[in-house]
């Protein structure tokens, strides 16, 4: 999991598989695998476990919001055991289901084994590779997760914050998804403020705050008064730093304002769900995007990120009321920019540099 990002948000995600266990459980919805009103027979497979409120939580979610949109059942399975992902795969497709739904790279290899061999079924593989690189499967829809546009939106508005003109970046690893997020944030805070210097290192870990917490303290030493994080757990170092600093902070994926209630102003939101349901819709409505390469963003709905936040910190520290209300409309701007094609975000997952993105 790369990306969600991120993209980290992503790319932290996608780290977290390797703590999944060897026990194969699949397991089905309450609603059952029948067809439904409209007599689609459709499949989630999840290789990773629920009930952690993580990603495979929100694509159960969404595939529930698909059943009660558009008349389906939607199975939802969880096949931790990587040597059983192409047979429980091969089996659902055995069994005559119309849309099979994978989740992320590890199960790329055995959903195109199946695809091929089973052209009149349709394949969704939620955030991975297929449809790339000269390879076409006619019957699968894969999708990439473009981080860096709510990186972008952050970026204004943690430049919008700012006093010191300095802002910070702390990363997990330095892997494509941060790097492109990184970049999305630096255009982003660019676009507020040609000066801006945005500072940018990884704590090499996604387990260990206490490293991130020095990394921060230092960063904040130099003049950064707004951090972005992009470094799973990590980030609480970051956050916590931030707070006794007093200075602003972003988090990825989770709003994590408690531990920081004076300074945390967004977070880089990301709904597995909606690919799901993106997934399920576009079957139902006759339009599968079979053998195309699809990105979640923030103009599919998949990335967001929350300017009520703001609303927050203006209610609790009044006197900053105008500086935070000028953050969220910059924010916002951005979002609707992005989403009506008037801000073209640069995808750039080279290492991050300043100077190079200042020359896009």
């Amino acid at each position: 999991m790369k990306k969600l990002v991120s993209a980290l948000l992503a790319l932290t995600l996608v780290g977290s598989l390797a703590a999944c266990g060897s026990q194969n459980t699949p397991s089905a919805s309450a609603s059952g695998s029948a067809g439904g009103e409209n007599g689609y027979k459709i499949v989630l497979i999840s290789n990773q476990k629920s009930g952690d409120m993580g990603p495979v939580d929100a694509m159960f979610a969404g595939a529930k919001r698909a059943e009660a949109d558009f008349g389906v059942t939607v199975k939802t399975m969880e096949v931790t055991d990587a040597a059983s992902y192409e047979e429980e795969i091969r089996a659902m497709a055995k069994e005559g289901y119309d849309l099979i739904l994978t989740t992320f790279s590890p199960m790329t290899e055995a959903t195109k084994a199946v695809a091929a061999d089973y052209p009149d079924v349709k394949f969704a593989a939620v955030f991975q590779n297929i449809n790339v690189d000269g390879e076409s499967y006619p019957n699968v829809w894969d999708t990439e997760y473009r981080g860096e546009e709510c990186t972008y939106v952050t970026g204004v508005i943690a430049a919008t914050l700012s006093e010191s003109g300095i802002l910070g970046y702390i990363s997990g690893d330095q892997a494509a998804g941060v790097c492109e997020a990184c970049s999305g944030f630096m255009q982003g805070a660019l676009s507020v403020d040609p000066d801006v210097d945005v500072k940018f290192m990884s704590v090499d870990s996604y387990e260990d705050p206490a490293k991130a917490k020095e990394i921060a303290n230092a960063m904040i030493n130099a003049g950064v008064d707004a951090f972005q994080t992009d470094a799973g757990n990590s980030q609480i170092g970051v956050i916590e730093a931030a707070n006794e600093a007093g200075v602003y902070v972003s988090g990825d994926v989770s709003d994590n304002s408690a531990l920081c209630p004076d300074g945390f102003y967004a977070y880089m939101g990301i709904d597995f769900g909606e690919n799901i349901y993106l997934a399920v819709k576009q079957l139902v409505e006759g339009n599968f995007p079979g053998g195309e390469h699809g990105y979640m963003n923030i103009a599919s709905g998949t990335y967001f990120v929350d300017t009520a936040l703001l609303d927050a910190l203006a209610e609790k520290m009044p006197e900053k009321a105008d500086k935070f209300q000028a953050a969220k409309e910059a924010g916002e701007a951005a979002m609707a920019g992005i989403k009506d094609g008037s801000i073209q975000v640069v995808h750039d997952i080279e290492l991050p540099d300043l100077d190079r993105v200042k020359g896009y």
